[in-house]
């Protein structure tokens, strides 16, 4: 009982996943969506408690920080997260950074400031 694929031969879940994503365009967005899961070992602890990477899309890193001095410093310190990013993930993974920024009374709003190592 094959249903007439793969001929008899059983394939692991993962494959048809994998199989499944990449037909639908979506093997690249995981993949740059996957890169945000290495913010606190990329940006370190200390910086990891007050900060997050949000998105990250053609090589566009957003960040949100909870005080304008993490922005400053994330700011100051963004050749070395984009270079840790580029040696973890290949070169280009992160070219720069942009800012979400809040609204207080409306929760987030958007990106604004973007900054390139």
């Amino acid at each position: 009982m094959t249903g007439g694929r793969g001929k008899g031969k059983l394939q692991p879940v993962g494959d048809i996943l994998a199989s499944a994503l990449e037909a639908a365009g979506l093997d690249r967005r995981l993949a740059e969506r996957s890169v945000l899961d290495d913010w606190a070992q990329v940006a370190g602890e200390r910086v990891a408690a007050h900060s997050r990477a949000v998105d990250l899309r053609d090589g566009v890193l957003v960040l949100d920080a909870d005080h304008g001095a993490w922005r400053q410093e994330l700011t100051l310190l963004f050749p070395t997260i984009a270079r840790k990013y580029n040696e973890r993930h290949g070169e280009g993974t992160v070219r720069e950074i942009r800012w979400l920024h809040r609204d207080r009374a409306a929760g987030y709003r958007g990106d604004a400031g973007k900054h390139q190592p």
